[in-house]
C-alpha cells in the first residue's frame, strides 16, 4: 500500500509538474495572443487611416477629374468661338476684297470713260473754228 501511496504522490507530483509547465504555457500563449492582439489593432488603424487617405485620393482625383474635364469644355467652347469669329472675319474680309474689286474695276471704266471723253472733247475742240490757230499758239 505504500508502493501505491508513493506511486500516487510521485504522479501527484508529475501532474502539479504539468500543471505548472501548462500554466506557465498558457500565460506565455496569453502574452503571445495579447501581443497579437494588439498588433492586429494597430494593423487595424493603420488599415483605416490607409482608407481614409486612399478615400481622400479619390476625392481629389475625382475632382481633378471634373476640373480637368470642366477646362476641356471651356477650352473647346473657346476654339469653337474662335473658329467662329474667324470664319466670319474671313467672309467679311472676302465681301471687302469683292467690293474693292468691283470698285477698282468701276474706277478703271471710269477713268476708261474719261478717257474717251477727253478725246471726244479734244476732237470737237479741234474741229471748231480758230482751234487750230489758238492749237499753234499754244505749241509755241
Amino acid at each position: 500500500m505504500l508502493e501505491d501511496l508513493d506511486q500516487l504522490a510521485a504522479r501527484i507530483g508529475q501532474l502539479v509538474q504539468r500543471s505548472r509547465q501548462l500554466h506557465g504555457e498558457r500565460d506565455n500563449l496569453r502574452m503571445r495572443l495579447e501581443a497579437a492582439e494588439a498588433e492586429r489593432l494597430a494593423l487595424r488603424e493603420r488599415c483605416a487611416r490607409s482608407e481614409a487617405q486612399l478615400q481622400e485620393a479619390l476625392g481629389r482625383l475625382a475632382q481633378y477629374e471634373q476640373d480637368a474635364s470642366h477646362t476641356l469644355k471651356q477650352a473647346r467652347d473657346a476654339e469653337a468661338a474662335l473658329r467662329a469669329s474667324l470664319e466670319q472675319q474671313a467672309s467679311q474680309y472676302s465681301a471687302l476684297a469683292a467690293k474693292l474689286q468691283a470698285r477698282d474695276a468701276e474706277l478703271e471704266s471710269l477713268r476708261a470713260v474719261a478717257s474717251q471723253a477727253r478725246e471726244r472733247i479734244d476732237a470737237v475742240l479741234v474741229r471748231l473754228p480758230g482751234a487750230q490757230g489758238a492749237q499753234a499758239q499754244e505749241h509755241h
